[in-house]
């Protein structure tokens, strides 16, 4: 399949969401982002488009179930995912019903994207839940795996995700706009990257500064652009907290940044 770099016309696309987004403060899901990400998704279903997500939220839905405040272990973060991960699909699972669809769980670890066999297994049942029209929902097997829970993101799993399925997009909805090329005092003060068509130095330096102020995570997007944009396939970062998430990228007006393959 090759890449299109306009999102419109694109055939594949993988969303990925993070726990910031789809959890709330009292350790619950986020049911009114996760209200508008689904909609945006059946939306673009509807348009027959291919879409698998890519979702966090384990750990943080773990904590809240079991109302844990201490810092935890690496392995008291394991056993939180596992109980975690009951709530996140069973979240998705509700969310899809209300119009229809049928989701299916897949937890993978970075290393069973880098592994032919069991990268190629992955990909088979991706294809085969397509086919069902059954919703892929991935996340990182964080019961067995230490790269999430080291780094709090499925950013670089997302894009593995996009190069082994031979995506179009991949969109990182995000608590921010996309990259600023300094973090903003405020929603109306900061100058917002909208395209980028090769990642260079001083785009690694604005997420680096980005990143250690806590926007977003920004310098994990940036590697994760790096390995899509190696692959075909174009990225944009944009803020899962507007109404229409996913929608309005197919506005130009709309708030991004876009990294553009070619």
């Amino acid at each position: 399949m090759k890449n299109n770099n306009s999102f419109n016309i694109s055939k594949r696309l993988v969303v990925k969401i993070g726990s910031s987004l789809l959890t709330n403060q009292k350790g619950g899901v986020n049911k009114s982002v996760l209200k508008n990400v689904v909609s945006d998704i059946v939306w673009l279903i509807d348009k027959n488009k291919e879409v698998i997500v890519v979702s966090s939220g384990a750990i943080a839905l773990g904590r809240g179930q079991l109302k844990l405040q201490q810092e935890l272990t690496l392995n008291e973060s394991q056993a939180v995912a596992a109980r975690g991960q009951i709530e996140l699909m069973t979240a998705w699972k509700n969310e899809f019903r209300k119009h229809k669809l049928q989701v299916a769980q897949i937890l993978l670890t970075p290393s069973d994207a880098e592994n032919k066999k069991t990268s190629d297994n992955a990909v088979a049942t991706i294809e085969n839940l397509i086919s069902f029209k059954c919703i892929p929902i991935i996340n990182e097997n964080d019961t067995t795996s230490t790269d999430e829970i080291k780094f709090g993101d499925n950013d670089i799993l997302a894009s593995k995700i996009s190069k082994l399925i031979k995506a179009d997009h991949l969109i990182l909805l995000s608590n921010v706009d996309g990259l600023y090329k300094e973090p903003p005092r405020n929603k109306k003060n900061g100058v917002l990257i909208s395209e980028i068509k090769s990642i260079t130095k001083s785009v690694r330096d604005m997420a680096g500064t980005a990143s250690r102020l806590g926007k977003g995570g920004m310098i994990s997007k940036i590697k994760a652009a790096e390995i899509c944009m190696k692959s075909k396939c174009s990225l944009i970062i944009t803020s899962g907290l507007k109404k229409d998430p996913i929608k309005s990228l197919a506005r130009k007006t709309s708030k991004s940044t876009r990294f553009i393959s070619t």
